[in-house]
């Protein structure tokens, strides 16, 4: 990837300053320039100045060979330290965020990004679920300011990151579900797309077919007192409420998603131990997390759609602390899902993470009853067993669960039957002894919607 760059009157050097420098996971802290990159690399912090060269044109340029991914980027004028301390960092101007930063002196130092595609000629990562998609099938960002009483910078208002996807249709029948996100420590709203690339990556999971089409608030917790428990407050009582009246999505909690990561991971945890009716969904990564309480286990327990921790496995002792805490609520009875990649802390690391997320969790979980009935057929020993699983999804959308049934009596295997208008009906003359053992129903999931499994139905 070549750069160029056209620095003003006066500057005698210029240096590039970009987050892809690499080192192999078990050490991380042998860190290379991305001409070193290797095969099983990951990326690796901190960052370094590369020195640009100046042309006979004026311009400075520099060629970078990169793998594939997102990368963040801004130039330095006569920075002396090779960690650019102390050295301003200025953005492309043939390449700035299309969403600038919405208050002034707003967190997060101001980049550019840019996106490099999968090479068969020089194999690298499978990161093409972050790229782009081409503009007659993108969604829309828009950056959004609300009446905040709780905010005190800026004072009175805050502000938001909303994108609706493409064919975004303020009529339709069904609302649509609504993914709330948090930054972390030293950011802002506009962190989310313009760093994370959410936007791109939900769009390569809708034009995949692996996600419904949904609304993205990307929240900012600085300027709102009460930590943790403020920004709950200002979710329940500022930010979702402005939403939904102004966005045609959902006002059902099973219809909203919630992720966050470091300092926003806190707030994840917080948001599902003591806040946990606002989403079905939640999400936390790179964060260790605090135990929970007997009652705050009990919520936990309420939550219909899903809960998921990750974190890069080389990001200090989160990912321990991460799955002692997953154990320690599974033993409790709770439900967790973990995902943990190589990585450190860094946006390498969430946005795989978002991609899973969107993938395997967030408005996927279905729900899956079952009746059955049984009847004796004439003198024979069999019987003639109906068994009809009702298949449905937590989240309401457009789509239904699909794909097929399969129905056990105990470990016997009994038949299988499609799932039609959220119905599966199995019908067959089966040995009556099988059904000494209760039936179950196992809905398999398709490409949008996760498996299930009935309770047992004893026959008789």
């Amino acid at each position: 990837m070549t750069f160029r760059h056209q620095a003003p009157a006066g500057v005698d050097t210029v240096q590039i300053y970009g987050d892809w420098f690499f080192a192999q996971p078990d050490n991380v802290t042998d860190s290379r320039p991305p001409s070193q990159w290797r095969p099983g690399d990951t990326a690796a912090t901190p960052w370094r100045i590369l020195p640009m060269r100046l042309g006979a044109d004026g311009t400075w340029e520099i060629t970078v060979p990169l793998p594939a991914g997102t990368f963040r980027y801004a130039f330095t004028y006569d920075c002396a330290d090779a960690l650019a301390t102390g050295c301003t960092l200025h953005d492309d101007p043939a390449n700035p965020w299309e969403v600038q930063p919405q208050y002034p002196d707003a967190p997060g130092a101001v980049r550019s990004t840019i996106f490099v595609p999968s090479s068969k000629r020089f194999p690298t990562y499978d990161n093409d679920y972050q790229a782009p998609v081409k503009a007659h099938a993108a969604g829309r960002l828009e950056s959004r300011r609300y009446p905040s009483p709780l905010s005190t910078n800026p004072a009175g208002v805050h502000d938001i990151v909303v994108y609706t996807p493409h064919g975004y249709d303020p009529n339709r029948a069904t609302p649509y579900p609504t993914l709330y996100l948090s930054h972390g420590a030293g950011d802002s709203s506009i962190a989310w797309t313009m760093q994370g690339v959410a936007h791109n990556i939900l769009e390569n999971a809708i034009k995949d077919g692996a996600v419904q089409p949904m609304v993205v608030v990307s929240t900012d917790f600085n300027g709102l007192p009460g930590g943790n428990q403020g920004y709950a407050d200002e979710l329940r009582t500022n930010i979702i409420p402005f939403v939904e009246q102004n966005y045609h999505v959902s006002g059902r909690p099973e219809d909203r998603a919630f992720g966050g990561f470091s300092a926003g991971g806190s707030r994840a945890f917080t948001i599902m131990y003591d806040n946990t009716d606002l989403f079905a969904y939640h999400a936390a990564w790179s964060v260790g997390g605090p135990a929970a309480s007997p009652a705050q286990i009990d919520r936990l327990k309420t939550v219909p759609g899903g809960i998921l921790f990750g974190t890069g496995l080389q990001d200090g002792t989160s990912a321990q602390s991460l799955h002692t805490r997953a154990e320690a609520l599974r033993s409790a009875g709770v439900e967790i899902k973990e995902h943990y990649i190589d990585g450190m802390h860094t946006w390498h690391v969430w946005r795989p993470m978002l991609n899973f997320y969107l993938r395997n969790v967030a408005f996927r979980t279905t729900t899956t009853g079952l009746d059955v009935a049984a009847a004796p057929d004439g003198n024979s020993p069999d019987v003639t067993l109906t068994a009809t699983a009702t298949v449905g999804a937590v989240t309401a959308g457009v789509a239904s669960p699909t794909g097929k049934v399969e129905f056990y009596a105990g470990d016997a295997h009994l038949g299988s039957a499609p799932v039609k208008n959220g119905m599966a009906t199995f019908r067959k003359a089966v040995n009556g002894t099988l059904l000494d053992d209760p039936v179950v129903a196992r809905y398999l999931g398709d490409e949008l919607f996760n498996a299930s499994q009935s309770t047992q139905v004893a026959v008789g």
